[in-house]
């Protein structure tokens, strides 16, 4: 697997402004969706998602504490790039709230379809037990989540963010064994 690497094209991508805490954030919910042994498909939906969010809102958050340091603090700025009344947490109008040069990089067709079709479960079903909570649930939000995660580190990455968690994220490792496994095999 050495000779395989993850490199999504960022040469359409202007220069952006890192929010490395947030991309770790993002990070921890989907591990800890994933590495629970307390494994339920509709809770680990709902993990992947909220990560999903956290990567969207990156794009558009200003940082407002603690400049420069690991635990830098970000406020997502609702009112400058959401339409008035508009849901922060639907990934769709978070979507819409990037650059076309973002939206372009970070989902193709079969991607953007499923954060459609997720768009609102953050909201609709992180209580299970409510009665329009999703009762059906499969792994695609979960993979995007972790295809997002490393397609952002890998952007931060190549243009020069020296946060220690961007830097030491194995980028590869995740991708490949999280959204693209690939299996060895030798011919006889």
């Amino acid at each position: 697997m050495s000779n395989v690497k993850f490199s999504p094209d960022i040469s359409g991508i202007k220069s952006i402004e890192f929010r490395p805490y947030m991309v770790e954030c993002a990070y921890d919910y989907y591990m800890v969706c994933t590495t629970s042994t307390h494994q339920r498909m509709g809770i680990q939906a709902v993990m992947a998602a909220l990560a999903i969010e956290v990567l969207l809102k990156s794009f558009n958050s200003k940082v407002t504490g603690n400049s420069g340091r690991l635990d830098e603090t970000y406020e997502f700025n609702k009112k400058e790039v959401l339409p008035k009344r508009s849901n922060a947490h639907d990934l769709v109008v978070l979507y819409n709230s990037l650059p076309k040069s973002i939206q372009s990089y970070l989902f193709d067709y079969s991607e953007f379809q499923v954060i459609e079709l997720n768009k609102d479960l953050f909201t609709t079903s992180r209580y299970i037990y409510e009665e329009n909570a999703n009762t059906i649930h499969d792994d695609d939000i979960i993979k995007l989540a972790a295809c997002l995660i490393c397609k952002v580190a890998y952007l931060y990455l190549k243009q020069g963010c020296n946060d220690p968690f961007i830097k030491n994220l194995d980028i590869d490792k995740l991708f490949f064994s999280q959204v693209q496994p690939i299996f060895w095999c030798t011919a006889p």
